[in-house]
């Protein structure tokens, strides 16, 4: 082997070396080799999570629509009320019969979001003010009761179970909602229940009365100033801050103030605190109490928690559910107002936790699975940043470069990327040369609104994008808004299941199309994970990615927003060589590369999804030495100098040229490759 190969292997090598942290590799202890199976096997750099609202999302069980007593009026009848922030019904059957019948499969989706599953606060707090007010459920799961029930109506234990094992069987990675920053609100129906806090007489009448809902008559039945005794029934002023009798006020920084007037945890806290009043009633009351206690010390004792500090204990709760289902990974809400410390522990609690799980049920679907318990983060406003948020426990932060606002104005998505190609070459570029950075990117969410500007577009703009992409339900199907005084719950319609039935409002075409181009980027490491190159096109917007890691190669080239039903001719500029056949995955239309060019139909959505065809096949450059340009069979400066004059247009390059050129191993040859040259030439790398 060459003077030059050596140098480059060991390059390669170490690359790879730093990479096996966020490539998803399947590794083998004894021979400590690393290695991803093919380019379609998972891997969270070519990540695409569908984020969905369990009770909105479809209705397996309607008879556990009203647990709790939700929505009922004191005879125990339905209610009629305004339910648009109230229960709707979507339970975890409904979800695994959804999983079962490939809905995400066929979406290309290879992980799925799921809001809330422990047990969410009772009763109803109120939404709104004067005529607009309704009763606000935790229908959304970020109203915590109980971190250690299944809430029921989602469902039972079994069927949280059940929704488990059915998208480990498809092949999906499961990423629950997690809070640590907050519990639920007071509200009258758990106060009256549990016993704490301070009910004025009449109470009954103001609840139970839905037609005049109001945040006057509510809180007025409620004394938030007197009784500190019995407010400190509820969590207890150890646990939080809350504002009211017995309890400290909320700070002014975003680690101690309040969410929305929801009373916030002091996971900052470093001293042990006793169990909270709430649980040891609510458990006692259900017969609990000893097994609960007895759980949670021998989670403490397992995962060496230390102090019964607040952080801890939610910590203990988390990993339970992560050791006994075999839970992927977490979203975590309000980021920002959590020490970095505490989303740390929770880190590496769960990534043991998913370790045991693994060990203990070798059988189970998902038990070989290599990747490490994923964590993507919520801080509101965050773009296409890396911090310290990377180094206290989180894979990846949740990207808002191209979401609504938080009143769902400027819902322009990926068309406010003005040139789409530049921005993918950035993201490529920040996220795909760093093993410890990735973001999750959306265009539509349950906080920011809707984006439903050109949807076709919107699909094949968001999914071609490197990093992990995030699907907001519906997107793919128009769901629409419903009418609320809240922005918030305008977003979190019911899935629109008949609308796709029944073929309106295009949302089958929509769906067919973000299938499409779903099932490509699952199928292709490069999409997501690989370097990208602008290639040029005659009609819209043309590039190539392609992933180069580890002995695995991927590469494949597209073409988005082009006129519809329109030919379009592709400079393949080296992604892939003269003779070579492509099939455009869009439209199953095969083509063979001839002088350096293809060309295909753009299609009904403008969209070309061009892959070879028996899979990749990383091009053989002979006996030349990679930088050996001009192909003179030695390494010199004159190399550095002809890929300085192609790239201005001087002289040109053949397939074989082009691949020798990428000397630093980016996927394009460009001014770094020359440099390079004449650095090693020069003996400075």
């Amino acid at each position: 082997m060459s003077k030059i190969k050596k140098a480059l292997c060991l390059v390669l090598t170490l690359i790879m070396v730093m990479s096996l942290g966020a490539i998803g590799f399947t590794a083998n202890a004894e021979s400590n080799e690393a290695y991803l199976k093919n380019p379609s096997d998972f891997t969270w750099d070519n990540a695409t999570v569908y984020f969905l609202l369990t009770d909105r999302f479809a209705n397996g069980d309607e008879s556990n629509d009203h647990s709790y007593n939700r929505g009922l009026d004191q005879n125990g009848n339905v209610a009629d009320y305004n339910t648009v922030a109230a229960f709707q019904g979507g339970d975890f059957k409904g979800l695994t019969e959804k999983i079962n019948e490939g809905y995400f499969n066929d979406l290309g989706v290879n992980a799925i979001w799921v809001s809330g599953w422990y047990e969410q606060q009772h009763g109803y707090s109120v939404g709104g003010d004067g005529k607009n007010s309704f009763p606000h459920y935790a229908y959304h799961g970020y109203y915590a009761l109980d971190f250690t029930e299944i809430d029921k109506n989602y469902g039972t234990e079994e069927e949280f179970k059940a929704m488990v094992d059915a998208a480990h069987a498809k092949g999906l990675r499961v990423v629950m909602d997690v809070v640590m920053n907050h519990p639920s609100y007071n509200n009258i129906y758990d106060m009256n229940e549990y016993g704490y806090g301070v009910l004025k007489e009449g109470w009954e009448e103001v609840y139970y009365n839905f037609s005049k809902i109001n945040q006057t008559n509510y809180h007025g039945k409620i004394d938030y100033n007197t009784g500190a005794d019995k407010w400190l029934n509820w969590w207890g002023k150890d646990w939080m801050r809350a504002g009211i009798a017995g309890y400290d006020n909320n700070g002014t920084n975003d680690l101690t103030n309040s969410v929305t007037y929801l009373p916030d945890f002091k996971t900052e806290g470093t001293k042990a605190v006793e169990l909270p009043q709430i649980l040891v009633t609510k458990w006692t009351k259900e017969g609990t109490l000893e097994e609960k206690v007895a759980e949670l010390d021998a989670t403490f004792e397992k995962y060496d928690l230390g102090e019964k500090t607040v952080t801890n204990h939610l910590v203990a709760w988390y990993a339970q559910w992560v050791e006994k289902y075999g839970i992927d990974g977490f979203r975590c809400d309000t980021a920002k107002h959590v020490d970095k410390a505490s989303w740390a522990a929770l880190d590496k609690a769960c990534s043991q936790a998913l370790a045991n799980w693994r060990e203990e049920n070798p059988d189970a679907i998902g038990a070989d699975w290599d990747e490490d318990f994923w964590m993507t983060g919520e801080h509101f406003g965050q773009n296409l940043t890396e911090n310290d948020y990377y180094t206290s426990g989180f894979d990846s932060m949740i990207n808002f470069a191209f979401s609504p606002s938080a009143t769902g104005g400027a819902d322009n998505g990926m068309l406010k990327a003005r040139d789409i190609n530049a921005t993918y070459q950035k993201y490529a570029d920040t996220i795909n040369t760093n093993e410890n950075f990735n973001a999750l990117t959306y265009v539509s969410s349950h906080d920011t609104g809707l984006c439903r500007k050109d949807l076709a577009y919107q699909a094949s703009a968001l999914l071609l994008l490197p990093g992990g992409v995030q699907i907001f339900y519906g997107d793919e199907t128009n769901r629409g808004y419903v009418e609320c005084s809240i922005h918030d719950h305008e977003n979190r319609s019911f899935m629109n299941w008949a609308d796709v039935d029944s073929n309106t409002n295009e949302s089958a075409d929509y769906l067919a199309h973000w299938q499409t181009i779903g099932k490509f980027r699952n199928s292709h490491v490069a999409v997501g994970a690989g370097s990208h190159k602008a290639l040029e096109a005659t009609n819209g917007v043309a590039f190539a990615r392609t992933y180069d890691k580890n002995d695995v190669y991927d590469k494949v080239v597209c073409v988005i927003d082009a006129d519809k039903n329109t030919d379009v001719t592709i400079t393949m500029s080296g992604a892939f060589m003269n003779g070579t056949e492509l099939e455009n995955k869009y439209t199953g239309e095969k083509v063979t590369v001839e002088g350096g060019k293809v060309t295909l139909n753009s299609g009904d959505y403008g969209t070309i999804l061009l892959e070879q065809v028996g899979g990749a096949v990383k091009p053989d450059t002979g006996d030349y030495e990679m930088g050996d340009v001009n192909m003179d069979g030695k390494l010199n400066i004159r190399d550095a100098t002809y890929i300085q004059k192609y790239l201005a247009k001087i002289e040109s390059m053949d397939d074989i040229q082009l691949l020798l050129a990428d000397f630093d191993g980016n996927g394009k040859a460009n001014v770094k490759d020359a440099t390079a040259i004449q650095k090693y030439i020069a003996g400075i790398i």
